[in-house]
């Protein structure tokens, strides 16, 4: 069970580095709460998946290639409700004269729901720990 819960996890990251939004929005659950603690950005949001992809894919889709690696996972289970915590890196790669590379590291903590026999995320918060290199190829 555990793998199964974990494989979640790692599927939005894979996923979303391969631009996969159809299988992106397969790991949520129909409602999603969402914090993301960067920059400033501290506003939690309820959303569906197709928001979540509508929000993300642009944003990676103004990279050439984008890398999510994950570590240091550690999982709770708790009958259909599971926690899944990590750290997370982010590498994001553009062509740009002023650098190439934007990274953004920190920790998450998913919360994760089986739902009709399958396991979904349906909470989600980032804490960014520190960002590096060309932080204008976002814009």
């Amino acid at each position: 069970m555990r793998q199964a819960i974990e494989d979640v996890v790692t599927k939005m990251f894979v996923f979303n580095d391969e631009h996969n939004w159809e299988g992106l929005a397969s790991v949520f659950a129909p409602e999603v709460k969402m914090l993301h603690l960067l920059e400033g950005n501290e506003t939690e949001h309820v959303m569906t998946p197709q928001q979540i992809v509508a929000a993300w894919r642009p944003i990676m889709e103004k990279f050439q290639s984008v890398h999510h690696q994950i570590g240091n996972m550690l999982t709770t289970i708790d009958n259909d409700n599971a926690t899944v915590t990590c750290y997370g890196t982010s590498t994001h790669h553009k062509e740009d004269p002023r650098g190439n590379i934007w990274n953004v590291v920190g920790t998450y903590v998913f919360k994760l729901k089986q739902l009709n026999g399958e396991w979904k995320i349906v909470d989600e918060v980032f804490k960014c720990k520190y960002q590096s290199g060309n932080l204008d190829l976002v814009k």
